[in-house]
């Protein structure tokens, strides 16, 4: 009598108190499926937000949190940062090398729209933070002077192409 008791007591490992598991505590259901989790309209709203990416090109990449959880179960808090780099990105329309902090991410779909000032122009707000606000008005403004001075002349249009093509080789 004394053993079976013992044995129908008796764990392995500690599985924490009856209704601990996700979804049951509030602090565990807040994070428990994707639609809960904020997204950047609403921590900007809100006002957590991730400082570091209003100084460069982020794509709305944010700092996530989350468990880590190893074999033994015991979840420890942990934070997943952003993979960013220092990159020198190059402006065709505003003719200069621009030094920025962006992401992976960010890089990829740079690419994909064919250039820094494609994606500028093609991207909502919400995936451009301050930065890359203040550059899209300043492509903006230098279109519209080009507009204004009307077009170049054959020898002004050689000598830019050979500039901008010169600079591809470097």
């Amino acid at each position: 009598m004394f053993i079976t008791s013992i044995l129908r007591t008796s764990r392995t490992t500690y599985r924490g108190a009856r209704g601990s598991g996700a979804g049951n505590s509030s602090k565990t259901s807040a994070r428990s499926s994707p639609a809960s989790r904020s997204t950047l309209t609403q921590a900007v709203q809100s006002g957590n937000v991730f400082k570091r990416s209003q100084r460069g090109l982020y794509d709305s990449s944010v700092l996530q949190t989350g468990n880590s959880i190893p074999k033994s179960i015991q979840k420890t808090l942990r934070n997943w940062k952003p993979n960013v780099q220092n990159k020198s990105l190059r402006s065709n329309i505003l003719d200069t090398v621009i030094q920025t902090r962006v992401t992976s991410r960010a890089l990829r779909t740079i690419s994909k729209y064919g250039g820094l000032d494609a994606y500028l122009q093609r991207r909502d707000d919400k995936h451009l933070v301050t930065f890359g606000r203040t550059i899209r008005s300043a492509i903006a403004a230098t279109v519209r002077e080009r507009q204004l001075q009307g077009p170049l002349s054959a020898e002004e249009s050689f000598q830019h192409v050979q500039r901008t093509e010169g600079q591809k080789q470097l």
